[in-house]
């Protein structure tokens, strides 16, 4: 019994003796941590454990030396001020011996088991003037790089579909006071980065939701979504909502369209393109270049009635290719408006020659106007109006029908002539036309079957003014019979001959062939100087057919009638009525039918 007793109290020391050493190494380290944090400490987020307050003061001081301030701009733009740039430092105030002093050391313990964090009211140092000047020097306050903001607006240039809002732009014009706030706020609390704000920056006055910005665009649109264009050949020429803006008056919002400045618009199309009167060089069968002047062939837009519809097209916001209203047309736009298919008639020659895609296809001799009797062919570049068979041309106390009818110049026209025996020379001065173009029959009818409607038709040479008449005795070698003829004279010699004109002078003998023309029998259908050339002037029937036939033409073609255009309109001025081209215009009932 005695020696158990003994096992037991050897036990109780030794538990005793364990118990004391821990109670020494418990109070030893509770003595450690007086003067350090303890385990699982965080001070100002930095690891404090086995720190004293001086070495936590240390390692926040060094930890200062390598503090940096990232600053985050618009555009991508960043800046970084370290503390070495604005002198920075701290205040420390014992703050950390306060704060160990607050760590209960006897339940260092409980820290093992947890994390414990310690934050003290550091006070950051550094001078407002030194980082002001700091701030000045960053890459968000350049020139460079600042950008002011812009108000949404309405460009001056229109859209497919008229014109839009241009949304505002912030820009990235920083308001320096309020960015200098920003960054010394960061500093304060030494924060690693920093991002000026919407708030730093200035920002547009008016945005794209404005109601008064819409309501403008709103009625720029109820014209400007248009989208017209004029094709003049080569040249194009646009009408969108970017010119049409140029015809708008506006008045704050109030929007409307100034027809005045559309109608300016037409005539300025016309006044460049319009080629109607111009004279136009031409290449002649013989090689050389011929200049034909006068006429009523081209481009003549209707300048009202296209005025008129580009309004309403306006209106109505039509897009795509318009073509003009015109008066009459040309085969092709540039300067060689007629194309390579066109008749060239030179009067000077009494021949004609008939053009297809650049080829000369046809050629005939004819008789034009009577030169003596002032009913002249009239000069000039015309188009072939329309073409008409079997028609019936109707003048004074006449009515002829002719097979192939090809009017040019309202009652002026290419037909064919059965009562003429001879064409060609100089028959024309005595015994001419009342102004149309007269041909055999079967070359008239081949013309007829090449020429088209709108082709060009050139006229040009021959004499205008009456020439002096010499009588000529003519013998009849067949029949001995002697007969007085009348010919021209021309530059002082007899026509066709180089003989001087003298009426003293015995007449000269000549071949029946070399004066058929002025010995043609005043037989049926056969026109004399004495007579009613042309079956009593038959192809004058075109009268009424335009507007250009007055009451003193009453169904003759009247000598050196010019067109009653013979010039391009004045920039502003409307085609009169009555020098309208004829074509697609129905004649009178008592002329040919179109």
């Amino acid at each position: 019994m005695k020696r158990t007793k003994n096992k037991g109290g050897n036990i109780g020391i030794i538990v005793a003796i364990i118990i004391g050493l821990l109670a020494i190494i418990y109070l030893g380290i509770s003595f450690y941590f007086t003067g350090h944090f303890a385990f699982n400490t965080y001070v100002n987020d930095i690891p404090a454990y086995k720190m004293t307050a001086g070495d936590i003061e240390k390692e926040v001081t060094d930890g200062l030396k390598k503090y940096s301030l990232t600053i985050h701009a618009r555009g991508d733009i960043t800046d970084v001020i370290s503390s070495e740039d604005i002198s920075l430092s701290l205040r420390m105030d014992d703050q950390f011996e306060d704060a160990l002093k607050k760590q209960n050391a006897f339940l260092w313990p409980a820290n093992l088991f947890k994390d414990t964090y310690i934050t003290t009211d550091n006070i950051v140092v550094y001078s407002r003037d030194v980082v002001e000047k700091k701030i000045n020097t960053l890459q968000l306050l350049n020139a460079a790089n600042i950008i002011e903001p812009a108000n949404a607006y309405i460009p001056e240039a229109s859209g497919e579909d008229g014109f839009y809002i241009v949304p505002e732009d912030q820009g990235r014009s920083p308001i320096r006071e309020k960015v200098v706030e920003k960054i010394c706020a960061a500093l304060d609390v030494l924060e690693g980065e920093v991002t000026i704000d919407d708030e730093c920056y200035n920002t547009p006055e008016i945005y794209s939701d404005n109601a008064e910005l819409n309501t403008f665009c709103n009625n720029l649109n109820t014209y400007c979504k248009a989208q017209i264009t004029y094709e003049f050949g080569a040249d194009t020429v646009v009408v969108d909502g970017t010119k049409i803006r140029e015809w708008l008056n506006i008045n704050g919002t109030e929007v409307s369209l100034d027809e005045e400045k559309v109608r300016e618009f037409v005539n300025s199309l016309a006044k460049q393109y319009d080629t109607f009167g111009k004279n136009r060089t031409i290449t002649s069968h013989s090689g050389e270049q011929v200049t034909v002047t006068g006429g009523d062939y081209g481009w003549w837009m209707d300048r009202a009635t296209e005025t008129t519809e580009l309004i309403a097209a306006i209106k109505n916001g039509e897009k795509g290719v318009r073509t003009p209203v015109y008066f009459g047309t040309a085969a092709q736009y540039g300067e060689n408006d007629w194309g390579n298919s066109y008749v060239e008639i030179d009067l000077t020659a009494q021949h004609l020659w008939v053009y297809q895609d650049g080829a000369m296809v046809m050629d005939s001799d004819f008789v034009s106007g009577c030169v003596n009797k002032k009913r002249t062919t009239p000069r000039g570049s015309y188009a072939i109006t329309y073409k008409e068979r079997d028609a019936t041309l109707v003048g004074e106390n006449y009515s002829s029908a002719v097979s192939y009818w090809m009017p040019f110049n309202g009652n002026v026209g290419m037909h064919d002539a059965s009562w003429r025996s001879q064409f060609g020379g100089y028959d024309y001065i005595l015994n001419g036309s009342h102004g149309c173009i007269n041909l055999p029959t079967a070359n008239a009818e081949k013309i007829y079957e090449i020429v088209s409607k709108g082709e060009a038709v050139f006229v040009y040479g021959g004499i205008t003014d009456p020439v002096p008449v010499v009588e000529q005795e003519v013998v009849d070698p067949n029949t001995g019979e002697v007969k007085v003829v009348r010919k021209p004279v021309i530059n002082g010699k007899i026509a066709g001959t180089d003989t001087p004109a003298n009426t003293n002078a015995p007449a000269a003998e000549s071949t029946p062939a070399e004066n058929q023309a002025a010995e043609a029998p005043a037989a049926e259908g056969a026109a004399t100087d004495t007579e009613t050339s042309e079956n009593a002037g038959a192809e004058a029937a075109a009268q009424n057919t335009t507007p250009e036939a007055s009451a003193e033409s009453a169904g003759q073609a009247t000598e050196n009638q010019a067109p009653a255009a013979e010039s391009a309109p004045a920039e502003d001025q409307e085609p009169a009525a009555e020098s309208t081209p004829a074509e697609n215009q129905e004649p009178a009932a008592e002329t040919p039918a179109e």
